[in-house]
């Protein structure tokens, strides 16, 4: 039988070539420089040889990698490293034992002969680049890859998976958009050898990459550019793409970079599970390892370009999670406790038990804004302090079904179990596309309904990256619970930037998104307000958060109610509200002053208790 021969293109050609200059130079070439001098024809044959020997201890990207580096890949690693011997239907094995684990032959084809014995030759692909075993660019992109990483299972998950369901298999990734864009290209140095979009090189180095700060975890070969951080937990490689260098790609990095924004460029190496093996929640999520990356959010290998969530969700359920964070690891509540009470108990949904990770945006989020992510506390109000400078929240406390109220996050006001006849509001009381009359109670909406970039809908990348606005409020009016100028809305300055009004009129008629106070020429001019509390001349120069909480997400009282006694930040300052009982009318415009007791309300005071007050 005729022995395979190694055919050498031109890109190995030149890498011979170059790495043969790099030989020449070397400290070892010049101690037997008078060797070369007198059988230099005989050591030059040599050298090429020697070169394409060592040819596979060097990254496909040039002076990238070395024995030390790639020995502390996962590929490298002698335990646990690359063994093609495991393939299924790999030629190899009858060669089985040749080489150990992580050795460069599992890769590339360097010699006829293996252990003696001589291989059966990989698939008739003809000659390959450097001298691989399998085609790994154009038309058969990353079978090399594949032909490991759909095979392999690792402590007890689906074939092909990887340890954590991070990668989850070719089919998978193939639809995902990281491999059908024409963009996904490397476009930064170091460069790849092939201009080839979707390929696993433009992300992961295969024998490693040391970039002076050490080897760079995962394979990855960029890290952070604002902290140094591993880009396999924060931005890393991802801003190599995302960082408007490309035309077509979103530009997180300009998110992300603003002043109220998740902090993925602010910690280091605190994402602990892929590299580690850490079972990551819990304390790995908690106060003083907080982390928000871009992992935590979205799956690279699986993300698509597609769907964008649409609300309103008229399903009774809440809406699947966008197709940009398929296959995301979230946070279920296994039952819910009573009225505003911490929830302390998760189920973690992640590979294998829930393959497609997530199922609704709000368990991403639950993973840090939650008990799981900020650990046991005595009220909602974490002693964290947020980028918008007030002490995030305990946000499933806050969206408790069993609560008097809540936006409808979880369930439908319909099935917020909690609350009390009239659940829903009217069709009035909501703007398009919220104001469908059939569909009033029976609505869900998305986190990133509210909170994203504030330029959004002038085409930033969506999502809650980042904003100039506190809060990351997101839509047309971005300001709550003060305006641009710092001063609280009151009914008397609404304007079109209150966050409210997004989804709430404040006036019926024309102008019903907002409007001043009474009839005149002001803005909304001469529509009548929706509530009837509002319509009170009395109110006309009260903050809104002199009786609404400060952090609308939910209340232990109707319709987002403070009370005085509660504390900052649903309070307001911690002095600001100032209603002492409250009790929900039959309708918006069925309120009178035995509804609400109040602390302070000039001489308009309402002294005396609300029969059956909310708690």
């Amino acid at each position: 039988m005729a022995k395979p021969i190694l055919r050498i293109n031109k890109p190995l050609a030149f890498f011979l070539r170059r790495q043969t200059d790099r030989l020449k130079s070397s400290s070892f070439f010049k101690i037997y420089t008078g060797v070369y001098m007198h059988c230099r024809f005989y050591f030059a044959a040599v050298a090429i040889f020697l070169c394409a020997g060592v040819l596979f201890l060097f990254a496909l990207y040039p002076d990238s990698a070395g024995s030390g580096t790639y020995t502390s890949t996962a590929h490298g690693n002698s335990t646990g490293g690359v063994d093609r011997s495991a393939v299924t239907g790999s030629p190899y094995p009858d060669a089985t034992g040749a080489y150990p684990k992580g050795h460069c032959g599992h890769c590339h084809e360097q010699h006829a002969s293996v252990g003696g014995a001589e291989p059966t030759p990989p698939l008739s692909e003809g000659a390959m680049s450097y001298a691989l075993f399998r085609s790994d660019f154009g038309a058969n992109k990353n079978e090399l890859c594949f032909a490991c990483h759909e095979t392999f299972s690792l402590g007890g998950m689906p074939t092909g998976y990887g340890r954590y369901g991070f990668y989850q298999g070719k089919a998978k990734y193939n639809v995902s958009a990281h491999y059908s864009s024409s963009s996904m290209v490397w476009a930064h140095t170091p460069l790849p050898p092939y201009n080839d979009a979707g390929n696993c090189i433009n992300c992961h180095n295969p024998h490693g990459y040391n970039d002076g700060k050490g080897v760079i975890p995962r394979m990855l070969i960029s890290r952070d550019s604002k902290t140094g951080d591993s880009p396999a937990y924060g931005m890393g490689g991802c801003e190599g793409c995302h960082d408007g260098s490309i035309s077509g790609v979103p530009n997180v990095n300009a998110q992300l970079n603003k002043t109220y924004a998740h902090p993925v460029h602010v910690y280091n190496d605190r994402h602990t599970l892929p590299e580690t093996g850490q079972s990551e929640g819990g304390s790995s999520f908690g106060p003083a390892n907080r982390h928000a990356e871009c992992v935590d959010c979205h799956n690279p290998h699986t993300g698509a370009k597609g769907n964008i969530h649409v609300s309103p969700v008229t399903t009774g359920l809440p809406g699947p999670v966008s197709d940009m964070q398929h296959y995301v690891v979230g946070v279920d509540p296994a039952s819910w406790p009573s009225i505003w009470t911490q929830l302390t108990s998760f189920t973690v949904r992640r590979p294998p038990t829930y393959p497609n990770g997530a199922q609704y945006e709000y368990q991403i989020c639950f993973k840090c804004h939650s008990y799981y992510g900020l650990g046991a506390q005595a009220s909602p109000v974490s002693s964290i302090t947020g980028p918008s400078g007030s002490p995030i929240t305990d946000q499933a406390w806050e969206f408790n079904p069993n609560n008097k109220s809540a936006h409808p996050v979880i369930v439908t006001l319909n099935n917020l179990t909690g609350s009390y006849a009239p659940k829903a509001l009217t069709a009035a009381q909501m703007s398009a596309p919220w104001n469908v009359a059939g569909n009033m109670g029976n609505q869900t909406m998305y986190c990133s309904d509210c909170h994203g970039a504030d330029n959004e809908l002038s085409g930033g990348a969506k999502g809650p990256h980042g904003s100039v606005r506190q809060y990351m409020l997101a839509g047309t009016g971005q300001y709550w619970p003060a305006n641009a100028s710092g001063t609280l809305y009151t009914l008397s300055n609404i304007d079109s930037n209150l966050f409210c009004t997004n989804c709430h009129p404040i006036k019926s008629g024309a102008g019903g998104g907002g409007g001043r106070w009474g009839g005149g020429g002001g803005w909304g001019g001469g529509s009548s307000f929706i509530n009837n509390v509002h319509g009170k001349y009395n109110h006309q120069n009260k903050p809104c958060v002199t009786c609404h909480v400060a952090v609308p997400h939910g209340s232990k009282r109707s319709r987002l109610i403070a009370y005085y006694s509660d504390v900052a930040p649903y309070n307001y300052n911690g002095n600001t509200a100032q209603l002492l009982g409250f009790k929900k009318a039959a309708g918006p415009t069925s309120y009178y002053s035995s509804n609400c007791q109040t602390q302070s309300c000039g001489s308009w005071t309402h002294n005396s208790p609300v029969s059956g007050a909310d708690p």
